[in-house]
């Protein structure tokens, strides 16, 4: 199971080595298109709320494997809390205007209303953190990054491990 854990850490290391230290200023969207989560008011929540760690988790509606991540989420919703994980689902790559409602409706099918949900329409986080292939321009999602409370990136989990997610996210691994 460790040597599980190694391998994602070592993947996540030689794909995105660029991401280090704390993630870079960033505005998300609220689902009416008004500013809403960025790097200042993420910080001022962890500490509001306690929480040990953040997650941020992008995904979208044409990821099949971002439902399957979305619904072991909502299925560990209450461990999540109780172990001090403050979850944020972020839509990546999808307009408000034109997808929504139907990116709301992913959200609220697999995950339930238990997480808050923003948008990076651009993928503007995801290009500033370096997770944008070059020559395509696209992202591998499900993409999670996952922050202690000060915004220190500790990992990148870039695929559903059903046995070990979401417990790798508080650390009990």
């Amino acid at each position: 199971m460790r040597t599980i854990i190694m391998l994602i850490a070592l993947m996540s290391a030689f794909c995105f080595g660029q991401l280090q230290g704390t993630i870079p200023s960033f505005q998300l969207l609220t689902i009416e298109n008004e500013p809403g989560l960025n790097k200042d008011n993420l910080k001022e929540n962890a500490k509001k709320i306690g929480a040990k760690r953040i997650a941020l988790s992008f995904f979208a509606t044409w990821c099949v494997n971002c439902a399957e991540e979305l619904a072991l989420l909502k299925k560990n919703a209450n461990e999540l809390q109780k172990n001090g994980v403050q979850v944020y689902l972020i839509n990546v790559g999808e307009s408000i205007h034109k997808d929504g409602e139907k990116v709301s409706d992913m959200a609220n099918k697999y995950a339930g209303d238990s997480f808050p949900l923003y948008f990076d329409p651009n993928g503007n986080l995801l290009k500033k953190s370096g997770f944008v292939q070059e020559k395509s321009g696209r992202y591998s999602l499900p993409l999670t990054i996952v922050l202690d409370s000060d915004l220190q990136v500790l990992s990148v989990l870039t695929a559903v491990n059903k046995e070990n997610f979401p417990k790798i996210l508080w650390s009990e691994l």
